[in-house]
């Protein structure tokens, strides 16, 4: 691919990493918080339900071996199969601030939208909406789900409403090394201009480059070429005639990591005598 040509032609459409969630906290901190997919998300609401399911069979068991009238049973039944229900989830949530047995299974937490580790109020707000409105039965038990489909970090009503977000906090597989500088392009890299790159289009460089292996080959390749385009833009000169995406890419970031170690190296030098004030000599 030929990066010149490229950048008289028409815009590409803007690079967007939709992996990530970017959140400013009230302290100015960004934070990257990693929203958990909707398979993940009903995987988790399977488990949970089928250990609601679960103790309130047991429930049910335990109230008819003590005998009574069909009503009583009924009642107490009834009032037993509530108490899990909501308890199971507000409770679970609550003390382990944000994670119930199905979430555990699969790596997710439920968190502030800033961030934080929610409360009984989240959770309970949560529980409350689980039940009323995602997944009851005046709503078909798919409100949620359909929610969570249209909301880009797939939030459901509960979340909405208690001002959540579901995460991943497994650790990912570990990024791969960043490629070195390929040989036919050290002199020209040497050569870059690329004070108007920014540290986000480097990382999101260095990102696709480390995690090239854990892609789709087609989305990889959109990828790249997105990214080498908008950062082309943005350095001069021009790389050399037939130059790839990733080629471009491992020579602008592998660069910035040189220039950026020499600058390290000048600030930590000791200076000779003869580059010291006179009274310090």
């Amino acid at each position: 691919m030929d990066l010149g040509p490229a950048r008289c032609g028409a815009a590409p459409e803007a690079v967007r990493l939709a992996a990530v969630s970017q959140i400013v906290t009230g302290d100015a901190v960004l934070l990257d918080l990693r929203p958990a997919r909707i398979p993940t998300r009903i995987l988790a609401d399977l488990v949970d339900i089928s250990a609601i399911l679960l103790l309130t069979w047991g429930w049910n068991t335990l109230t008819t071996s003590f005998g009574g009238s069909a009503a009583a049973q009924q009642a107490v039944a009834l009032a037993g199969y509530i108490i899990i229900s909501f308890g199971y989830l507000i409770g679970f949530e609550t003390l382990t601030r944000g994670r119930t047995p199905g979430a555990y299974v699969v790596g997710l937490q439920a968190v502030r939208d800033d961030g934080g580790t929610i409360r009984f109020r989240h959770a309970l707000m949560r529980g409350l909406a689980f039940w009323l409105v995602d997944y009851s039965l005046y709503t078909g038990f798919l409100l949620g789900t359909i929610v969570s489909i249209l909301q880009p970090d797939g939030k459901r009503i509960g979340d909405v409403l208690a001002g959540t977000l579901v995460i991943r906090v497994r650790a990912p597989r570990a990024a791969g090394a960043l490629p070195e500088i390929p040989p036919h392009l050290v002199e020209w890299a040497a050569t870059l201009e690329m004070s108007r790159v920014t540290d986000e289009q480097f990382a999101a460089a260095r990102t696709a480059l480390q995690r090239d292996r854990l892609m789709r080959k087609s989305f990889r390749t959109a990828l790249l070429g997105r990214l080498a385009y908008e950062v082309s833009r943005r350095t001069a000169p021009l790389p050399p005639p037939g130059v790839p995406p990733e080629d471009f890419l491992a020579a602008v970031c592998g660069e910035n990591r040189r220039r950026a170690g020499l600058r390290v190296q000048a600030s930590r030098a000791v200076p000779s005598a003869g580059e010291l004030p006179v009274g310090w000599r």
